[in-house]
């Protein structure tokens, strides 16, 4: 089956002034916002459970994305435009990023935001640099309807599309992008390395030669030191998130459950999710193998993103959003 069709793109006028830090902001803040879980209704919950481990779907990210809870629950990162405008300003500092947002070449530039969620990188980037053409994409259809909706409310419409799928099935002809983004803690949701390196072939695929590829992911050697077995924090005036954590049996992942509780309406919430932990030297041998090359800033180390950590309003759990790593790497050139 053929992609569908990009959106036209409009040409690109000098004389537009890009948004400042400000201007940004202000935007981003007056866009819709998710619908308010005012009715709950109460679900069956687990009660104590001796191993987590096997009560994590197969699929589990079909159900923690799947609505507007989780706008709730992570809120205090994934919906605080300043914590996003942070990260993107933390991409324009690698200059071969920065290259690609201002340049203006005859062949359009092209950019995907891959496990892009509600859209919160694509909306201000489209705003700062209106002559590229941005795409998510993401597998949760509440967030991309969001996502939709809220780039017309941002005037972004005509140069920010968006597509529902798996990340490893792309609706995109190969050679179609020249940066790919995977940010905010998308990487090692799948339970081997070999589903997580169709991930990274994947965008391999989809990359232009030469074209360049950013991985935000969990510090997987931090968090098996560190990680909190135990954690809670008020998401509002009337509902509690409490978390637990152990790793799996064979030490490779980081097996969480999520239990939400309304003031009002008891237990809405309770959910299990499991993500690979992976250290820097081994997302440095996945990436090899899939036939990307780590830049040469890469080569020594990471740098640190800890955005979340360092901007978080709540400041109370973050879980694996806590210390992630910026990992640049390339398609090779033809």
């Amino acid at each position: 089956m053929s992609p569908p069709p990009c959106n036209q793109a409009q040409p690109f006028d000098n004389s537009v002034a890009f948004l400042t830090d400000k201007d940004v902001l202000a935007k981003a803040t007056g866009m819709t916002m998710p619908m308010s879980t005012a009715i709950l209704t109460p679900v069956l919950c687990h009660g104590r459970v001796q191993n987590p481990e096997n009560y994590v779907p197969k699929a589990w990210w079909k159900n923690v994305f799947g609505d507007s809870l989780y706008l709730q629950t992570d809120g205090d990162v994934v919906e605080d435009p300043a914590i996003t405008l942070a990260e993107i300003r933390l991409l324009e500092s690698h200059e071969a990023i920065r290259s690609i947002f201002q340049e203006t070449p005859a062949e359009k530039t092209r950019i995907l935001d891959l496990c892009c969620g509600q859209g919160r990188h694509v909306l201000q980037l489209a705003s700062l640099y209106p002559h590229l053409e941005f795409h998510g994409h993401d597998q949760s259809e509440y967030l991309i309807n969001l996502a939709q909706s809220r780039a017309v409310e941002a005037n972004v419409s005509d140069r920010a599309s968006f597509t529902i799928g798996d990340c490893r099935s792309i609706p995109h002809v190969d050679n179609s992008f020249n940066l790919v983004m995977l940010m905010g803690n998308s990487f090692g949701y799948f339970a081997t390395d070999n589903a997580n390196k169709n991930l990274l072939k994947e965008i391999r695929r989809i990359l232009r030669p030469g074209g360049l590829a950013v991985l935000d992911i969990p510090d997987g050697g931090y968090l098996r030191e560190n990680f909190s077995t135990r954690g809670w924090e008020w998401i509002d005036d009337n509902m509690i998130v409490c978390r637990e954590r152990q790793l799996s049996k064979d030490k490779k992942r980081l097996i969480s459950r999520e239990v939400v509780i309304s003031t009002t309406g008891g237990v809405v919430r309770d959910q299990f999710y499991a993500e690979c932990l992976y250290d820097l030297d081994e997302v440095r041998q996945l990436v090899r193998e899939c036939g990307l090359i780590l830049q040469k800033q890469e080569a020594k180390g990471a740098e640190k993103n800890n955005t979340g950590k360092d901007m978080s309003k709540r400041g109370e759990d973050l879980g694996m959003m806590e210390q992630r790593h910026f990992v640049l790497v390339s398609k090779p050139r033809e």
